[in-house]
């Protein structure tokens, strides 16, 4: 839950990248899977505890499927909103650790509008290169 401060206007909120790295067996690498697959989850606020939940709850789904859901495509760019049918599912016999780190942004995560236009928390178009 974040703190508000009467007579000034809210900060940006702080967004993080939970990023879920599973080192994959010899065996999954002779299935072709790469050493290492990633799994994300975005949080903004600044609350570690929720933070901790976020990694355990995780983790939790992870040991219930045996398995940890992954981008299909490893080598390209990651795209952080996939849904569940555009992952794959890699199954805990290939795996031999998960490791988690959480790493702060330092930009601002876009959302489409009901045009389907990317825009910031302000309503602005981010920049594009």
């Amino acid at each position: 839950m974040a703190e508000l401060l009467l007579g000034q206007p809210p900060g940006p909120t702080t967004q993080y990248v939970i990023r879920f790295n599973a080192k994959i067996s010899w065996e999954g690498q002779s299935n072709g899977l790469p050493p290492v697959i990633y799994s994300y989850v975005i949080y903004e606020g600044d609350d570690s505890s929720t933070i901790n939940k976020i990694i355990e709850d995780q983790a939790a789904v992870f040991i219930r499927c045996q398995c940890m859901a992954a981008q299909k495509d490893q080598g390209s760019l990651i795209d952080l909103r996939q849904t569940p049918q555009e992952r794959m599912l890699v199954p805990f016999r290939w795996i031999v650790t998960i490791t988690t780190d959480v790493i702060k942004m330092v930009g601002e995560m876009s959302d489409p509008d009901e045009h389907g236009v990317e825009r910031l928390d302000d309503g602005s178009e981010p920049l594009k290169q």
